[in-house]
C-alpha cells in the first residue's frame, strides 16, 4: 500500500491529477515538502493573505476593478481552502488512517498484511517508515518463536538480530536457550552412559556375585552363614531391580501402549494374596484402559497400592482403587484409611522425596509419560493419590523437551 504523490517526473492523468501535480511541485519549489507543519502553515498563510487582501480592496479600489479583484480573491480563497483540505487529506489523514488499520491488525495478532508505505519526506513519512521497521521486527520475532516452537534451532531466522533493548533481550534468551540445549545434550550423553552401565556392566557384576553366592551356599552347612548368604542374595536381587528401574528411566525413545486396567487388576490380586488381613476395594471398568507408558507403570501402581497397606496403622488396613476413563486421560485414584499425609502442595511434596524412593519413582515415571500425580486427603481420613495419564491414541501427548528422558519398551 504505497502512498504516492504526483510530481513532475510522473505522468498526471486528468485535470485533477495535473492540478495535484502542480500543487506538490509548488511545495517542492517553496521548500515545504519536508514538513507537514510547513505545508499547513503555507496553506493557512495563503488563506490569511487572501482575507487581508479582501479587507484592503474596498480601501483602495472601486467600481469594476473592485468587483473583479474581489472575485479573483474569492476564487483564490476557495482554491486555498481546497489546497489545505487536499494537503491534510493526502499527507496526513490517509497515511494515519492506514497506520491505524495496520496497528489494529497487529493488536489482533495479524502480521500477514504488509505495512503501509509512502514516499513522503516529512514527519508522517518518517512515522510510516518507523512503523514498517517495527512490523518487520515483530515478523522476525514471530518467525523465531515459530522456529523455537518447532524445535528448528538451526533456522536462519534465529541468526537475525534486532536493535535496542528488545533485541538484547532476545539475544540473551537465545544464548540461554543454547546453553540449555547444551546441558540437555550433556544430560542425554550421561543418561546414555548410565544406561549402558546399568544394562551391561552392572549386570555382569551381579551375575558374578550370584555365581559366587550360589557356590558359597552349596559349600556351607552353617545356618548362620546361610542366613547371611540369603540376605546377600536378596540385596543382589534389589540391585538388579534398581538397575531395571534406572534403565527404563534413562533409556531414550518413544513410549508404547499400556493397559492400566490390566496392571491394576494384577496389583489388587497380588496385594490380596500378600496381605490377607487387609481390605481391598477395586472399581476397575471392564475392558482395557490404554495409556502412554511401558512396564515402568507396574512399579508406579505397585508402590501406590502397596504403600496404602504397608504404611497403614489402622486395625484393618484398607485401600481402594478406582479407575475412570476421561475424554483424553485415564484417572487412577488410590486411597487408604491410614494416618494420612499433611500435604498442601503436591509438586513440592514429590520434589522433597529422596531420589530413588518409591514416591520419587512414581512422580518421575508419571511425568515421563506426560501425566500428573497429586496427593491429598482421602474420604476415609487417610491419603489419596490421583494419577492422570494421557490415553493412548488421544490428542493428549507426552511433553516434548522434558528434562526427564522418555523410556521405551525393551
Amino acid at each position: 500500500m504505497t502512498q504516492s504523490h504526483s510530481s513532475p517526473t510522473e505522468a498526471p492523468t486528468g485535470v485533477r491529477g495535473r492540478y495535484e501535480s502542480f500543487i506538490w511541485w509548488t511545495m517542492d519549489v517553496v521548500g515545504v515538502t519536508g514538513s507537514v507543519r510547513a505545508k499547513v502553515l503555507m496553506a493557512v498563510g495563503i488563506q490569511f493573505a487572501v482575507s487581508v487582501a479582501q479587507v484592503a480592496v474596498p480601501l483602495y479600489l472601486s467600481g469594476t476593478a473592485r468587483v473583479v479583484t474581489s472575485a479573483v480573491l474569492l476564487l483564490g480563497a476557495g482554491l486555498a481552502f481546497a489546497n489545505t483540505v487536499l494537503v491534510v487529506e493526502r499527507d496526513f489523514v490517509e497515511p494515519v488512517t492506514k497506520l491505524r488499520a495496520a496497528a489494529t491488525s497487529i493488536a489482533e495478532g495479524d502480521l500477514v498484511e504488509d505495512p503501509p508505505a509512502t514516499d513522503q519526506r516529512d514527519e508522517i513519512g518518517e512515522l510510516v517508515d518507523a512503523f514498517a521497521a517495527m512490523h518487520h521486527h515483530l515478523g522476525v520475532v514471530a518467525e523465531q518463536a515459530e522456529a523455537l516452537a518447532d524445535h528448528n534451532f538451526d533456522a536462519p531466522v534465529l541468526e537475525e538480530t534486532l536493535p535496542g533493548r528488545f533485541g538484547a533481550s532476545l539475544r540473551r534468551m537465545t544464548a540461554s536457550l543454547d546453553r540449555h540445549i547444551d546441558r540437555i545434550e550433556a544430560d542425554r550423553e550421561r543418561s546414555t552412559l548410565l544406561n549402558y552401565l546399568v544394562s551391561h556392566d552392572v549386570p555382569n557384576v551381579v551375575n558374578v556375585l550370584r555365581g559366587r553366592l550360589d557356590l558359597a551356599q552349596r559349600r556351607t552347612d552353617d545356618p548362620e552363614v546361610e542366613e547371611h548368604l540369603d540376605i546377600a542374595e536378596q540385596q543382589v536381587d534389589e540391585i538388579q531391580d534398581v538397575c531395571g528401574v534406572v534403565g527404563k528411566l534413562t533409556r531414550d525413545g518413544g513410549v508404547t501402549s499400556v493397559d492400566v486396567a490390566d496392571i491394576l487388576r494384577g496389583e489388587v490380586s497380588r496385594v490380596e494374596d500378600t496381605f490377607p488381613d487387609a481390605r481391598v476395594r477395586a472399581d476397575i471398568p471392564d475392558g482395557s484402559c490404554h495409556v502412554h507408558g511401558n512396564e515402568l507403570l507396574n512399579s508406579v501402581f505397585r508402590n501406590l497400592v502397596t504403600n496404602g497397606i504397608e504404611h497403614n496403622d489402622a486395625d484393618t488396613p484398607a485401600v481402594s482403587v478406582e479407575v475412570t476413563r476421561e475424554n483424553e486421560t485415564v484417572v487412577v485414584r488410590v486411597a487408604d484409611n491410614g494416618p494420612g499425609l499433611d500435604v498442601e502442595d503436591s509438586e513440592a511434596f514429590f520434589e522433597s522425596r529422596p531420589v530413588g524412593s518409591g514416591l520419587n519413582i512414581v512422580h518421575t515415571a508419571v511425568r515421563t509419560f506426560g501425566g500428573n500425580v497429586t496427593v491429598g486427603a482421602s474420604d476415609a481420613g487417610g491419603t489419596e493419590f490421583v494419577t492422570e495419564l494421557p490415553r493412548h491414541g488421544e490428542t493428549a501427548k507426552p511433553p516434548e523437551g522434558d528434562s526427564v528422558p522418555v523410556p521405551q519398551t525393551d
